[in-house]
């Protein structure tokens, strides 16, 4: 697929969105890349790094792509763009702590179900547990690790009341982790 906005041809805009994941999530100071706290960085930087693997991008058209991700991964604000999840590096999480439902939902393969159950739901290699607003969002990131899937339902008041901080990004709701006893199998499903 061939992204373009008015005339010009970027090269897939998946592998756009990738680099400044990459960027963003992972290894700025690789890029020269200053993060604040909370993971943004000075857009007119971050252009100049993406004009290196991608020469006609420019803010219209960064801004263009971060509009149109579904996924909203990413946020610009007053000429700053962080990304919303998925770090493995330390930033301070910016999302809203209120509104946030009572259940959500966490899709996974079904082969890590029983490390879940005895452990609880880690972060692995990122600094937050990804947790989905809705059965649909669950089943989606499951089955992009595996065929055979397992949602499980995450009762937030119970998490809460042992001190677990939830922050929403959007379409996502991150927290640090999720004690096994504040979780159970809501469903188990294999795709073809």
């Amino acid at each position: 697929m061939v992204y373009m906005i008015k005339n010009l041809k970027v090269s897939n805009k998946t592998d756009i969105s990738k680099f400044l994941s990459y960027i963003l999530r992972h290894k700025p100071s690789q890029f020269g890349i200053k993060l604040d706290e909370y993971g943004f960085a000075d857009m007119d930087e971050v252009i100049k790094v993406l004009k290196k693997k991608f020469s006609n991008i420019g803010e219209e058209m960064l801004k263009r792509l971060v509009e149109e991700d579904k996924q909203a991964r990413f946020q610009i604000k007053e000429g700053k763009i962080r990304a919303r999840y998925g770090h493995s590096i330390d930033i301070k999480p910016l999302g809203e702590v209120e509104n946030i439902p009572g259940i959500l939902y966490h899709g996974t393969a079904r082969r890590f179900l029983s490390s879940i159950l005895k452990e609880g739901l880690k972060p692995k290699g990122r600094k937050f547990v990804h947790l989905s607003l809705n059965l649909e969002e669950a089943i989606r990131v499951g089955r992009r690790k595996d065929v055979s899937v397992v949602i499980l339902k995450i009762d937030v008041k119970k998490a809460r009341q042992e001190g677990i901080k939830f922050w929403r990004e959007e379409r996502v709701v991150l927290a640090p982790f999720i004690p096994s006893h504040c979780l159970s199998i809501f469903k188990k499903l294999r795709t073809k």
